[in-house]
Order: structure tokens, then C-alpha cells, then sequence
């Protein structure tokens, strides 16, 4: 939670005085054209078509500009040329074609420049509003013209702005913005005249296109302890989660708390009020709260979950074998050697090593597996490894230094061979892992080549068979996932998901502006999910931002669960929004109104709080291959927030709360493909009748329809007494009823038809009092 503030002063302030900016300037038009003079790149513009750029065009143009001044405000800084003044160039790119004809191919634009010291950002404008020409935020200032012009502008499509680097990407998907004038406008941030920018257009194939394995898109459930007085409910900011595959319990940490839910998978999803039991262990050593971290060893079920305590950087934590039902505490961590801040726990099978014929770094107990330890100083980063069960730590070994890589890292996995990553968002301002192949005892830096560095903690999954997932936002906080196959020596795809991540109507349409915490887990060696949350809001203020310190404008944008899955390692991605109430089927469920703030102790406070969500959340796969997922909710059914339009709300309309909120899988493709749902009847909904005013109101959920869409719901009701009839039939889509023929004594059950039959009967269902508001 104490995060120390390593975001490079130059990128933090190019992101301050981006928001600063209250004045909203333009480029001046006449209806028929330009008046003011643009500056233009060299060439000034060019075509492409689905097959690539059209001739005579290469595909490459390069920067003119001296950059006086510079665009240290980013867009709306940008000034008409005059003789050699000029701090903003634009390329006018013609997409050609049909939107038909785009259909599995997109545009990547990249800039390059050489000196770290250099910076340009990017900003790519569609045509939009009839009126030739780009019209941007942009100032229009000059002689004889207005000093200030308003909108329309043409749609911001994309943008980069890197910190720190040599680069920035903006990737179209013309199949679904369309075609036409692209107004590609290079922004001279930090200029240097003798290194200019070299622009590259490329057109790939989309991820999947041409793909011969297809995802059944999976749908999820959120779950939250029903009860309002569960201990640390609403204070489980950066919660980590873990999965015994042998008892198929959820472990999570929910602030000086450890917790267990167990799931019963007697109807679909299960029930959230009676098919969850919430079970919390506490323990004395756990006082003082800075940073919580939890891990749950799959294979032997063994958990360890502790908390940061204070400058010595030490972690006390409970130790437990048996979910938490007994638990000990014999967790000490790596000595002095160790950091200070943002610790990780990992465990995993050891490399059989040996030294002169003899077994070396190896288990010294009966338990299998290594534990590593994870932690951060000012200086470096370092690791210590348990060769005991995770009792005790050996000291701690530096990974790397902050000469290296910045010192917040993410959480530590370890592959199915016993390799060791330790994910890192910026070394070389590349996203990156740190890689020990000798159980911990010497680390590596491995960057991905083509990626940016982001504000959120990085993650990896590892495949069955050792592929390497990296999830991580780039600069320009989009979600990315590359690919390896030789533990991040090299790496292939790297996948930019934004323009797949879309946005349905109801949730004000469009694409991803902005994403945060990506958390990574994979199952079969080609499969793997990602998960994160995103917003579609087109503010120009900084989404993840201080939104000025709270003392001026600030973001206004609405935030939703998102998950990510392949089945073909890596090549397409389906990508589905997760944010389904069990209790409130079908209903908008956001995270977050307003910023999310990963700017650490400089965020504004609250009421309400705007870092209420920290630093991270947390996703793993249970034993049947179903994604399970954890995270801090700040926007509940119990809080207007829920209710607010899309994108109009800001900080203050947010609840401020972090609820400790589970995401559980319920239909689609799992990511063991062996779970698979088979073609069959959907299995039968939970249902929750209660007591109301006009008779009985009877919910239930939305089922796995294993294969085959739902075609009606068939809503029964019984008694001791009576025999059971059907009440009525539903279409899809509904989840709810009120019987004014029921009364207290009835009971009910909902099946669920497809084309393959209606689903078996469950549990019957009592009606009972009406359930306090969730």
C-alpha cells in the first residue's frame, strides 16, 4: 500500500500539466479549409489499404519541427508554424477500403527516436465532423485570428505518451472506426531538432484472424460476503487470492485478515446467499497493515498470508494446511537483506539442480516445493527462497537494482519447471521479467522489445507446457499480453487488447481509453486469461491521475471488470466484460466512478477516496479450469453510484469503499480444455424467493447454457401441501417474477431450457423474508 514514488519526474510531470490545462484551444477553420498554417511532416501524408501502403507512398515519413516552443501541455499546446517555429507536426493518413474490407487487419503507427532525453507523444484524429481538415485541442492563436477556438474537434481515436522512452504506438482497427482521413499529429514534448521522430505505418493481422480455435465466450460471477458485519469486508484494498485445487476453496486477503469461500456448485451460478459460506481467520501478529499478500500453493494446498510490518520490511503472516480451519504462525521472511516495501510469496516445484554430483538448492523437509519471497528497498529489489515449506527464508539475494529496473515489481510466479519470474513494469522503460533458472539464487533481465512502460504492476501466467504470459499496460495504459517460449529470452506476440475490448451500448459504447491492475494466470500450455479494469471515457484528464491534487478538474469516467481469454496461446483474444451480481442479473455493475488513482500518497483523499482500490488485484484458475478472480469493489449496489450515467461521474461520486468482491467463472471455455462444457441441458438456477407486499418475488440466476442458448426460463411452484405446478414461462433475459398467487410455505425451482432439454431439478427453494439491500 506504501508505495514509494518512482514514476520518472519528467513523465509525472508531463502528465500534471496535460490536467492543468483549462483552456481549450483549436485550430481555426473556414467552412471550406484551413486558414492558419499547419505544420507538416515530411511527406505530409499518404494511403494504405488492407494489402499495405499505396505506392508511391513507403509507408514512413519523418518530423520537421525545431519544437520551440516545446508542448509541454501535451496536444493543446500545439501552435501554427511560423517560418521555423513549430511544435506539433501532422500526417494526414487515408485509410482506404471498406470497413468490410478491414475486417482481421489493423494499422499499426510507431514513432522512434534515439536519445531517452527526447520525447514525442502521439495523437491520432479521425475525420468526423464534415468539416475538411483536422480540427484538434490544439491552439489556433495568430494574426488576425480568435484566440480561443471551441469544438466540434475530430474524434481522438488514439494516443501515446510515453515517459522516458524512445518510442510511441497508436494501433487502428479501421473495421470498427471506419475509413477515410486519420490526422496523425506528432507532439513535441522534450524536442532535440537533430532527433527527430521516423514514423512507420504497418498493417498486420489482427490477433485470431484466420484462427481455427474459437473461444466459447465465457461469462462470470461476482460474489461478496452477504453479510454487511463480515470483518474487513469494505476494507480489502489490493487483495491477492489463492486456489487449493484439492478442496476447491477461494482463499483471499482482505487487510490484517485471511478468508476462505467455498462454492456449491449445486446450481448455476451458485447461490450467493446460500450456496457461499465466508469463513475469516485472524491472528494477533497481524497488527500493523501496510501491505497484505496471500498465496495458496494449488498442488498442496498449503496457504501463507501476512502483512508488512513497518520500516524493518518484515513479514509476519499465518501459515495453514488445511484452509485456514488451524493455522500457524511460523512465517518469518529473508533477514536484513530484504526490502522494505511491496512484498510477493511464491511457490512452485524446484529446478534439480547439483553441485559436484550432489543435490543442490533443494527441499531440505518432506514438502515439495521451493517458497520465494519477494520484497523491495529504495536502491534494489531482492528475493529469498525457503527451502523448508516457506518457514523459514535464506537471505534475501537482489534481483536488481534501480539502476536497472524501477523497484516496484509484481507478483512472483513460478513455472511448472521451476523457473522463477519476477515481473517488472519498466526496465529500460520496457515492461520486463526477471528470470532465476537456479531456485533464486541468481536473477536475470529479460524486456520485452516492443512494450512501453506503464504505471500498474505487471503479471504472469505460466502454461502447463511453460508458455510465458506477460499481462501489462503500456504508457498509454492499454492492456497488452506478450508471448514466450524460452522463459522471456525472446519473445513473440505482443498484443495490444484495446481494440478488442469494446464497450456495448449501455456502457456509453466505444472503445477502452484507459486500464489498470492487469493480472495474468494461464492453464494448458495455449490457454490463459487476463484480467483488468477499464473505462471508456473520453475525459481528457489523466483516468489514473491526482486529478490535480483534488484541488481543480477532475476525471470523470466509469470503470468495469474485464477479462481476456485464449485458447490458441496467445493469437486471439476474446475479451468480455465480468461485472455480473448474481443478485442483480444483467445489471450494470461498475467498479469505479471516477479516477483510479495509481499515483500513491500524492492522491487525493477522501471522503470520497480515489485510492480506495491501491495497487492491485488478483486472478487465478481452480481445479476445473474456471478463471477465479479478486478485487477491491469502490461502487456497490448499496451506494447511488451504481446508478449514475456512464462517464458523468467524478471523484465525488464515488462510494469510496473497497469490498472484498470475488469473480468466479460460470459458462464458456475453461482454461483446462479437459472441463470443457459438453453439449447438454443447462444445469438448474439458484433461486430466491421472498416475501413481498403482492405475493411472492421469486429471482434467479443466469445458468452456464453448456453449449446452446437458453430459450425460456420454467418457473414451478410446490408446497407441503399441494402438489407443484408451473407458475409461468419466461423468455431469456428475464430473471424475476412475482407470483401473487404465492404465499409463505410455497416453494420454487426454475429450469432452464435449451435445445438440448430443461435443466434437473434442485434444492427446493423456501420463500422467506425479503433480503436486506446488498
Amino acid at each position: 500500500m506504501n508505495r514509494e514514488q518512482t514514476v520518472p519526474i519528467k513523465l509525472l510531470g508531463k502528465v500534471r500539466a496535460i490536467l492543468s490545462t483549462t483552456t481549450i484551444l483549436c485550430l481555426i477553420y473556414s467552412g471550406i479549409g484551413l486558414i492558419s498554417d499547419v505544420a507538416a511532416a515530411n511527406p505530409p501524408a499518404g494511403s494504405v489499404s488492407p494489402t499495405g501502403p499505396v505506392n508511391p507512398w513507403n509507408g514512413t515519413w519523418d518530423g520537421t519541427l525545431t519544437g520551440a516552443p516545446p508542448a509541454a501541455n501535451g496536444e493543446s499546446d500545439c501552435v501554427p508554424t511560423a517560418g521555423a517555429v513549430g511544435n506539433c507536426d501532422d500526417f494526414t493518413l487515408t485509410v482506404t477500403g471498406t470497413q468490410a474490407s478491414w475486417q482481421g487487419k489493423l494499422i499499426r503507427i510507431r514513432y522512434t527516436w534515439t536519445s531517452p532525453s527526447t520525447d514525442y507523444d502521439m495523437a491520432v484524429r479521425h475525420e468526423s465532423n464534415g468539416i475538411p481538415g483536422l480540427q484538434g485541442d490544439g491552439a489556433c492563436a495568430g494574426p488576425g485570428q480568435s484566440s480561443t477556438c471551441p469544438g466540434p474537434f475530430d474524434d481522438l481515436v488514439g494516443s501515446s505518451g510515453n515517459g522516458a522512452s524512445t518510442s510511441e504506438e497508436v494501433v487502428l482497427n479501421p473495421a470498427a472506426t471506419g475509413v477515410g482521413d486519420y490526422y496523425v499529429r506528432a507532439i513535441y514534448f522534450a524536442p532535440n531538432a537533430a532527433d527527430q521522430y521516423h514514423a512507420v505505418v504497418t498493417v498486420f493481422n489482427a490477433p485470431g484472424a484466420g484462427a481455427t480455435v474459437s473461444v466459447v465466450p465465457p461469462t462470470f460471477d461476482n460474489y461478496q460476503p452477504p453479510d454487511p458485519s463480515y470483518p474487513r469486508r469494505d476494507d480489502s484494498g489490493e487483495p491477492s487470492l489463492g486456489v487449493n485445487w484439492n478442496s476447491g476453496n477461494v482463499m483471499t486477503m482482505s487487510r490484517l485478515q485471511c478468508n476462505r469461500t467455498a462454492f456449491n456448485d449445486s446450481t448455476s451460478p451458485a447461490d450467493p446467499i446460500n450456496g457461499t459460506s465466508w469463513f475469516h481467520q485472524t491472528s494477533q501478529v497481524l497488527v500493523t497493515g501496510l501491505d497484505p499478500i496471500l498465496f495458496t500453493d494449488p498442488v498442496t494446498g498449503r496457504t501463507i498470508c501476512g502483512e508488512l510490518q513497518g520500516a524493518l520490511g518484515s513479514t509476519n503472516g499465518v501459515m495453514s494446511d488445511d484452509d485456514l480451519a488451524t493455522a500457524t504462525q511460523a512465517f518469518q521472511t529473508g533477514g536484513p537483506t530484504q526490502g522494505v516495501d511491496h512484498q510477493s510469496i511464491a511457490s512452485g516445484p524446484p529446478k534439480k539442480l547439483t553441485l559436484n554430483g550432489q543435490p543442490y538448492r533443494q527441499p531440505s523437509t518432506a514438502y515439495p516445493h521451493l517458497f520465494y519471497y519477494a520484497s523491495q528497498q529504495t536502491a534494489y529489489a531482492s528475493v529469498s527462497t525457503s527451502f523448508d515449506g516457506g518457514i523459514s527464508y535464506q537471505p534475501a539475494v537482489p534481483a536488481y537494482t534501480l539502476a536497472q529496473c524501477t523497484n516496484l515489481h509484481g507478483h512472483l510466479k513460478v513455472g511448472p519447471d521451476g523457473t522463477v519470474y519476477l515481473p517488472n513494469r519498466s526496465c529500460g522503460s520496457k515492461a520486463a521479467v526477471i528470470v532465476s533458472e537456479d531456485n533464486g539464487l541468481n536473477w536475470s533481465i529479460r524486456p520485452v522489445p516492443t512494450s512501453s512502460s506503464g504505471k500498474s504492476d505487471p503479471s504472469v501466467g505460466i502454461g502447463a507446457g511453460g508458455k510465458l504470459y506477460l499481462g501489462y499496460t503500456d504508457g498509454s495504459q492499454h492492456p497488452h499480453v506478450a508471448i514466450s517460449d524460452d522463459h522471456g529470452v525472446t519473445w513473440g506476440n505482443d498484443i495490444d487488447l484495446s481494440p478488442f475490448t469494446q464497450f456495448p451500448a449501455q456502457t456509453g459504447g466505444g472503445a477502452l481509453r484507459a486500464s489498470v491492475f492487469p493480472a495474468m494466470v494461464a492453464g494448458d500450455n495455449d490457454r490463459a486469461a487476463i484480467f483488468f479494469h477499464a473505462t471508456n471515457s473520453q475525459d481528457p484528464l489523466d483516468p489514473v491521475g491526482d486529478d490535480n491534487g483534488g484541488n481543480g478538474p477532475n476525471f470523470k469516467g466509469t470503470w468495469y471488470p474485464f477479462i481476456a481469454v485464449t485458447a490458441d496461446g496467445g493469437n486471439s483474444w476474446t475479451v468480455v466484460r465480468a461485472d455480473n451480481d448474481p443478485l442483480h442479473p444483467g445489471a450494470l455493475n461498475p467498479v469505479q466512478q471516477g479516477v483510479i488513482c495509481e499515483n500513491g500518497t500524492v492522491c487525493p483523499g477522501g471522503p470520497p477516496d480515489t485510492r480506495n482500490l491501491l495497487d492491485f488485484m488478483d486472478v487465478s484458475v481452480d481445479s476445473a479450469g474456471r478463471v477465479v478472480a479478486v478485487y477491491a469493489d469502490g461502487c456497490n449496489f448499496d451506494h447511488p453510484c451504481v446508478g449514475i450515467n456512464n462517464n458523468s461521474g467524478d471523484r465525488t461520486s464515488n462510494q469510496g469503499t473497497a469490498r472484498l468482491t470475488i469473480i468466479r467463472q460460470r459458462g464458456g471455455t475453461r482454461l483446462f480444455r479437459s472441463f470443457d462444457p459438453a453439449p447438454a441441458p443447462p444445469p438448474a438456477p439458484f433461486v430466491d424467493a421472498q416475501s413481498a407486499k403482492n405475493g411472492v418475488a421469486v429471482l434467479w440466476g443466469t445458468p452456464a447454457d453448456n453449449g446452446s442458448a437458453i430459450t425460456e426460463y420454467r418457473v414451478y411452484r410446490g408446497s407441503p401441501s399441494k402438489p407443484e405446478r408451473l407458475v409461468t414461462v419466461a423468455k431469456p433475459g428475464t430473471n424475476s417474477i412475482v407470483d401473487k398467487q404465492g404465499k409463505p410455505g410455497d416453494y420454487y425451482h426454475v429450469a432452464a431450457v435449451n435445445k438440448y432439454g430443461e435443466s434437473r431439478k434442485p434444492a427446493k427453494s423456501f420463500v422467506r423474508k425479503a433480503r436486506s439491500a446488498r
